[in-house]
């Protein structure tokens, strides 16, 4: 009887279908096991959801194989067992709701330091609703009584709207401040995605994710734009009103093996020269250009797990601007003018006690022998963050000292 059971147990864990999606030689490769198929095919974004598009080889032992070119970006699958049954990858790496009462496997395809990986989608909250409040508060510091005046307050409010809907993506931001608590529009954005178009609507925010640079060219912009995907190639333009003249931009993406290659084409205009944006990254390093009758800039980026700094040549202003961070313990930031020989650095400081619980160290120098400072602390939980800080306003008050208060909540 045991023999029996035992020799069941085989049999069944033998035909039952397990998977596999991992990155071999920058080139993604599905695996699928299932003893009783005849065939397996390979149904997701990247195909337009063809059930028969993408068949899958069988190797050995019930063992299904096929391996894609794909570029980074989102991506949900299924498998569809002889043409008809759809099933759903048993080991994803994440899952979305497949708009039929199931789910979809799903991943993030990144490139980083040269090499394609898979990752896990950022988390979206659950409801078609999120938003943030915020408030800032600043109040010089009578050192002689130890009390507050001048103070300063903002507040604001950010309320999102994203409904789930499969095969587009839709974010309306709403927005009050402490100027004017009625809720106002702040951006709208939709997308629209196939295997081979994207199509999209825009109003204040940068939605063609084609537009890679530096300068956000989408914002204080109402347009819309359209990307055709062929191959590796993706080419988008994008069309807007603007000074009651109807303008447009062309862009667009290539990925070669492990690097990645972005253009943007802005035409001359009645009351703007053509600008000329490009983009190269790769290894983790990124280098990027605007040209406008003449190079108004030079970027140069590095970006890795803990590390991530950059540095700007601007040619206009003759101007450097810089930054880093490491592993959210330091971040700094300055410039440097040349034709003035003038520079300023600032540097933030964050050491964890405990979970949830932080000290902050901000210090600033200038080359006029300003330095200021200010001390604080950090408490972080459950989507509410509050930072206490005491020390000089670095906008140009190094004599006196000031409280700050800044917290927000995430819902």
């Amino acid at each position: 009887m045991k023999k029996i059971l035992l020799i069941y147990l085989i049999v069944v864990l033998s035909i039952m279908s397990f998977s596999k999606v991992y990155v071999y030689k920058n080139n993604v490769v599905f695996e699928f096991k299932d003893l009783t198929a005849s065939k397996v095919f390979l149904a997701g974004s990247f195909n337009n959801w063809d059930p028969t598009a993408q068949p899958m080889k069988k190797v050995k032992g019930g063992l299904w194989r096929v391996v894609l070119r794909l570029t980074p970006g989102d991506y949900q699958y299924k498998f569809v067992i002889n043409g008809t049954d759809w099933k759903e990858d048993p080991e994803a790496p994440d899952y979305v709701p497949d708009g039929y009462g199931g789910k979809n496997g799903a991943f993030s395809l990144v490139l980083e330091n040269g090499k394609l990986k898979i990752k896990k989608p950022e988390k979206q909250e659950s409801g078609i609703l999120s938003g943030k409040y915020s408030f800032d508060l600043k109040s010089k510091v009578n050192m002689d009584t130890y009390s507050f005046k001048s103070p300063e307050i903002s507040h604001n409010f950010y309320l999102t709207i994203n409904p789930k809907k499969s095969g587009m993506n839709f974010e309306a931001v709403l927005n009050a401040d402490n100027s004017n608590w009625q809720l106002g529009i702040s951006s709208i954005k939709a997308t629209w995605e196939n295997s081979n178009f994207i199509f999209g609507v825009f109003k204040d925010i940068q939605a063609n994710k084609l537009l890679n640079f530096s300068e956000r060219v989408e914002e204080n912009k109402i347009g819309f734009f359209g990307i055709l995907k062929v191959g590796d190639l993706k080419t988008g333009v994008d069309i807007y009103s603007q000074d009651n003249e109807l303008k447009y931009f062309v862009s667009s993406n290539i990925y070669l093996s492990n690097i990645l290659l972005s253009a943007l084409y802005m035409p001359k205009t009645q009351d703007a020269s053509m600008n000329i944006y490009s983009r190269i990254e790769g290894f983790g390093i990124g280098v990027e250009a605007k040209y406008s009758d003449k190079i108004e800039y030079v970027k140069g980026d590095y970006n890795s797990e803990i590390l991530a700094l950059e540095g700007t040549y601007d040619f206009v202003n003759k101007n450097i601007i810089f930054g880093g961070n490491y592993d959210d313990i330091i971040t700094f930031s300055g410039e440097y003018s040349l034709e003035n020989n003038v520079y300023n650095i600032e540097s933030d400081l964050l050491f964890s006690i405990k979970s949830g619980f932080n000290v902050l160290i901000d210090a600033y120098y200038d080359n006029t022998n300003n330095f200021g400072y200010k001390l604080g602390m950090e408490l972080n939980k459950d989507n509410i963050d509050l930072k206490l800080k005491i020390g000089n306003d670095f906008s140009g008050d190094f004599d006196d000292y000031y409280l700050f208060i800044a917290s927000s909540a995430i819902f």
